[in-house]
């Protein structure tokens, strides 16, 4: 009997051990199996910290700008080799982690924005975030004070334009009056029959004409002393941004702030070259040494750039000069005798008022000539300089320009070309300008890396992933098993180079 009772005992105690035991490796699995699926998350901020950390190194130490570049060999936008490198790699780095063992099986990207997205968003933000490192917070401020009177000037040059329009046209209503075109009818009683010939012998001839034809000249050999010191450089493809076929995200970014453009500008500024010498950092190789030029202007040459860019800063330069001359009675008086003894035969007060402000804005261009000139040379040219500082000779007209070839005379309170620079990439549009600016970063980048493009840099992802673990412990709930008694974890995580 009392074998028997001792029997029984042990038969009972194997069975309670046995659920007691199920229990506890059950409770053990299920924290496990817990802490597995926090572990995954951790697991893909870390992929993706590494992914990451494979940033174009070219544009960093170029640029100061943080991109991963997922293009392949031929410039391609390939997520699926990004992310096969990464498991490879996850793979090969997979260490024993006792209780937490756990490998990856497959990694989607499934949203991404590119640096292009949007016009350029991330590209823009990122540039912004680079210089403001580098520079005072006041900055953007100060310069917006700076250049607003500039961005002022360059919109009153197409108002002035309009005017020169107008004295050119007057100019050859005189003329059609001196030849009998017009009847007698519409002509004044009081007015004159015939001209008044040559103005008179103290006064200078006529300046509109021949200003006329400096206008349509070519305007680079007016303000380079030696064209042939010209860069010859050009694209060989033009392929730019803003005319081909991008890759495009999938994830919108938000805008940035209301200085973000002229922080844009100083990042321009400090990164680009420019006719006057290069920036205080940027690639040492160029597509283009014109970079700043390519940005106003976008043309495949530095000649052309250049030559667009001299336009329009004449036309600047024009209108400041015309308020200059504004304010100088004498030229105005001087500019009304020579409009009186060329059209006053007419009797119209209208006419001889519009040749009067097309001789003062003769005057105006070609002391933009030599300003431009000064310009090119390193020095200073004030937005609107006082009438003693006017550079040459009214009365010479054209001539003064040959007078003054040699002449670099500057401002020293007035800005510099590159500063002139800032106030026509100012005008431009934001979209625009970031385009032009990733143009010349990817043909820079590309001199290192052919198959390299801006578009295919990746500025922050969106990813999901397949964890897989093996049980460890013995227990009864499927928790996350699939049928094949393994688990699967699929966490979502995000990362960017800029928050």
């Amino acid at each position: 009997m009392a074998r028997e009772e001792k029997g029984s005992i042990t038969l009972f105690l194997s069975l309670v051990l046995t659920l007691v035991f199920s229990l506890c490796f059950s409770l053990l699995e299920a924290a496990r199996v817990q802490a597995l699926d926090e572990i995954a998350v951790r697991k893909l901020r870390l992929e993706m910290e590494s992914m990451f950390g494979e940033y174009q190194p070219d544009l960093w130490e170029m640029y100061g700008l943080l991109f991963l570049d997922g293009g392949n060999d031929e410039g391609k936008l390939d997520l699926a080799m990004l992310e096969g490198r990464r498991i490879q790699e996850a793979s090969l780095e997979q260490k024993s982690l006792g209780f937490y063992q756990m490998a990856l099986r497959n990694l989607e990207i499934t949203k991404y924005a590119l640096a292009t997205d949007g016009g350029g968003i991330a590209f823009k933000r990122q540039a912004c975030a680079t210089i403001q490192a580098q520079l005072a917070a006041g900055v953007a401020d100060a310069l917006r004070g700076k250049l607003g009177s500039g961005e002022e000037l360059a919109k009153e040059g197409d108002e002035l334009e309009k005017q020169w329009e107008s004295a050119k046209d007057a100019m050859a209503k005189a003329d059609e009056i001196e030849k009998g075109k017009e009847t007698d009818v519409n002509m004044p009683e009081s007015a004159p029959k015939k001209a008044s010939g040559k103005p008179p012998a103290n006064l200078p001839e006529n300046p509109v004409d021949s200003v006329d034809s400096l206008k349509k000249s070519l305007t680079l050999n007016l303000v380079v002393e030696n064209p042939a010191e010209i860069s010859a450089k050009a694209l060989a493809d033009f392929d730019a941004l803003h005319v081909r076929t991008k890759a495009q995200g999938n994830l919108k970014l938000p805008n940035g702030g209301a200085l973000d453009k002229f922080w844009l500008l100083q990042y321009l500024d400090h990164y680009f070259s420019c006719k006057t010498g290069s920036g205080k950092a940027g690639s040492k190789e160029h597509a283009l040494d014109y970079e700043l030029e390519y940005c106003v202007a976008g043309k495949r040459s530095d000649s052309e750039n250049l030559d667009t860019v001299v336009k329009e800063l004449l036309l600047i330069r024009e209108a400041g000069n015309f308020m200059t001359i504004m304010q100088d009675g004498k030229k105005q008086a001087l500019a009304m005798e020579i409009a009186t003894a060329a059209v006053g035969f007419t009797g119209l007060a209208p006419v001889i008022k519009a040749v009067q402000i097309g001789i003062l804005l003769a005057w105006s261009y070609v002391e933009s000539i030599l300003d431009v000139r000064c310009l090119l040379s390193g020095g200073k040219i004030a937005l609107v300089k006082a009438v003693s500082d006017w550079k040459s000779d009214v009365s010479l007209g054209e001539k003064a320009l040959a007078e003054k070839s040699g002449d670099t005379k500057d401002d020293e309170k007035g800005l510099t070309y590159r500063e002139y620079l800032q106030i026509l990439l100012l005008l431009a549009g934001e979209q625009t300008l970031s385009y032009r600016a990733m143009d010349i970063i990817e043909r820079n980048v590309a001199l290192q890396k052919p198959s390299f493009r801006m578009d295919n840099q990746l500025h922050c992802v969106e990813t999901e992933a397949i964890y897989t673990a093996q049980p460890l412990f013995l227990g009864f709930a499927a928790f996350q098993k699939e049928k094949d008694g393994t688990y699967h974890f699929r966490p979502e995580g995000n990362i960017t180079y800029l928050k």
